[in-house]
């Protein structure tokens, strides 16, 4: 059958179709609903489809972009889709109050105006490219083989996993899901059953099972940050238009105040599962791109095993899952990137998309924002010197014109938006940091990275996982180090390389700068940094292996090596997922494994309890503990941490979870203490109100 994946490449007749077909599914599903008739997740599905993919399809073909294969089309017309959402979300927020409609951002005048927008595509479409046609094909026999199959069922087993864990505390499926990925990247390792053409589905599979067996743990978001950008972006969702002059950094972001709720208003979808469902889709998406840019510069097996280490840091699959904003940041940095080394579409097209997806990160995510633009400048003025000082003939797509629009984008958002939140942030941090550089420069106390080295381990097992990371950060220091020696084997382009080199100064910045590293946090920074380095951890592991062979003079082939490298990452990922602990009883690190960890996840009372509090506090203070203060910023801005002497001033209110009832726990910046507080810390205080699982207490 013709290859949905490349829908661009088809007759333009039946590509219309298609595009109109859905358009009209979309309009029947709202007018269903509107009469009181819904088919159960039929909206959800068709809205999915409609939002996510038919505006960049449409831009695909508008542009005259064909032949650019699967990965490169699903990305690029995802990307354009959600890049659309931003333009068309933000600007009818701002144009249609003057003409009398005061809630833009509500099911008909966004329907209205995205079917419009969708209509003029399909015309412009039509005029500018109705004679291409030369559709590509899928083997149905493919489709439904042994290893295709194998692969579909594994995200199954996240799914019901998590509900094995939501409410039956059982993680035996996920355990053997975590058990079944290991086994594929043993598989690939060895070249066995997996054949190279499903490496792309094989990474999709890994990244969507493991961001699922995290996101879908509690029927309710769980995390930090995730519980501010749900609060925004409710209000928007409520109150049908954004209000930009509210000052938070958050509310700045387009990726939550207009992406969650134009999903949620056209989709008929709780906001909550937003967040755990399309956020983790967009995201899976990440490590596709990146096999592309590996495979294109290294070769099917080094590009595999580099993605296979990424998504293996507990980050991809946990810590991110937190920070909805920054999922939809990264997917538009690795756009970028996989346009900076194409070396066949045309220059202008190439341009037109580089713009799109700039001004898409810039408006997605603060933090990523600018060190996107610091290693912007950085790449620049390293390619400035090798053209004009060396005298090397590079293109040179990173023009100082380039750098400039960046800079716009960049000035010009966090200066007019959310009253300059995010501008702030970045020049108190940028001060904080040269005022204390001198002093304490190395010093564990304000080097996070640095104080994570050092930090002692709880048993010695987690001593052994530290030391598995200390090894990979050692073949991936290997691995930059040979770019500097001629190797045949490496196709990396200049640009490229110069991003990579930069991203392992920032990461050394990170154990040596004071703050640096505490911004975004050591672990996100390390992160954000593998999405280049990835492969030089696969590529230092050779190296290494190769090289320890030699002293004990025995050969070891490339193939060879990458069968131990793919062992190591197993490793390297039952050790970050917590596997290893869970099943060794020692010190269990994974909420999504283990039900009794005390972390920022809630159950049912919790909420209801949290809801009702906010229903009725007026302008009260609440207090929380470490942990309860995270659900606090679901509902509002105003929380506070509760003191060790649990002294708070009158009229004010103390909020407590099921394990601070059940089992005399609080969390103390991030460490739970045994405490029995209920006789003697609770003096000249009423208890307000009490459901099982919650209880809030005045004074």
């Amino acid at each position: 059958m013709q290859n949905p994946l490349q829908m661009n490449d088809w007759k333009i007749e039946k590509f219309l179709k298609v595009i109109l077909s859905i358009q009209l599914a979309m309009w029947g599903t709202i007018g269903l609903d509107s009469i009181g008739l819904p088919f159960p997740i039929l909206r959800q599905i068709v809205g999915f489809i409609y939002l996510t993919f038919l505006p960049g399809i449409l831009i695909l073909r508008v542009l005259k972009l064909h032949k650019l294969g699967n990965i490169e089309t699903l990305l690029y017309t995802v990307g354009l889709s959600i890049s659309t959402l931003f333009i068309v979300g933000s600007s009818i927020n701002w144009i249609y109050p003057f003409f009398g409609i005061d809630k833009p951002i509500s099911t008909i005048p966004l329907i209205f105006t995205i079917s419009v927008i969708i209509s003029v595509f399909c015309i412009l479409s039509y005029l500018r490219d109705k004679d291409f046609f030369s559709p590509s094909f899928i083997n149905i026999k493919e489709v439904f083989s042994l290893p295709v199959l194998f692969l579909i069922l594994i995200p199954f087993l996240a799914v019901f996993g998590t509900y094995f864990v939501n409410f039956h505390q059982n993680n035996i499926l996920l355990l053997l899901m975590i058990a079944i990925i290991s086994a594929i990247g043993l598989l690939i390792g060895y070249d066995t059953f997996i054949p190279k053409k499903l490496y792309p589905l094989t990474v999709f599979v890994i990244g969507i099972s493991l961001l699922f067996h995290g996101s879908l743990i509690s029927k309710y978001i769980w995390g930090w940050d995730i519980q501010t950008e749900y609060y925004f972006s409710n209000i928007v969702l409520t109150k049908s238009i954004w209000d930009s002059t509210i000052p938070s950094s958050v509310n700045g972001m387009l990726s939550i105040i207009m992406i969650a709720p134009i999903f949620s208003a056209i989709s008929s979808m709780n906001l909550i599962w937003i967040f755990k469902i399309f956020y983790p889709f967009i995201f899976s998406l990440v490590p596709v791109g990146l096999y592309r840019v590996f495979q294109k510069q290294t070769n099917d097996k080094i590009a595999f095993l580099g993605c296979f280490f990424f998504m293996s840091l507990f980050v991809f699959y946990m810590e991110m899952l937190a920070l909805a904003r920054q999922q939809i940041a990264e997917f538009f940095l690795v756009l970028l990137i996989l346009l900076m080394i194409d070396k066949n579409m045309n220059k202008l097209k190439k341009s037109i998309l580089a713009i799109i997806f700039s001004f898409s990160l810039y408006v997605s995510h603060y933090g990523l924002s600018y060190i996107y633009f610091a290693l912007l400048i950085g790449v620049w003025f390293l390619l400035y010197l090798n053209i004009h000082y060396r005298h090397k003939k590079i293109i040179n797509s990173i023009t100082f014109n380039f750098v400039l629009l960046n800079f716009a984008f960049l000035i010009t958002w966090y200066m007019y938006t959310s009253s300059s939140s995010s501008f702030y942030t970045i020049v108190t941090l940028l001060d904080k940091i040269t005022g204390s550089i001198s002093e304490d420069f190395l010093n564990p106390k304000y080097v996070q990275g640095a104080s994570l080295i050092l930090l002692k381990t709880p048993s010695l097992l987690h001593e052994l996982g530290k030391y598995v990371h200390l090894i990979a950060q050692l073949f991936i220091s290997v691995g930059i180090l040979s770019l500097f020696f001629k190797n045949g084997k490496m196709k990396f382009e200049t640009k490229y390389v110069m991003f990579c080199v930069l991203n392992f100064i920032m990461l050394l910045a990170g154990v040596t700068i004071p703050y640096f590293a505490g911004t975004l946090n050591t672990s996100r920074l390390y992160h954000i940094a593998l999405i280049f380095l990835a492969p030089f951890g696969v590529i230092g592991g050779i190296i290494f292996f190769k090289a320890i062979s030699k002293i004990f003079k025995k050969s070891c082939t490339d193939r060879n090596s990458l069968k131990i490298i793919s062992i190591f990452i197993i490793i390297f990922l039952l050790f970050n997922s917590g596997f290893i602990y869970e099943v060794a009883k020692d010190t269990p690190m994974s909420i999504a494994l283990n039900s009794t960890i005390d972390g920022p996840r809630f159950n049912e009372q919790e909420v209801f309890g949290a809801t009702w509090l906010y229903n009725t506090k007026n302008d009260n203070h609440v207090y929380a503990d470490f942990y309860r203060q995270v659900l606090l910023r679901r509902f509002s801005g105003e929380w506070r941490i509760l003191p060790d002497d649990f002294k708070i001033e009158a009229k004010s209110y103390m909020y407590f979870g099921t394990l601070n009832i059940k089992e005399n726990i609080i969390a103390k910046y991030g460490k739970s203490v045994k405490m029995d507080f209920t006789s003697d810390y609770l003096n000249n205080t009423n208890k307000i109100y009490v459901n099982g699982g919650a209880q809030v207490y005045y004074r």
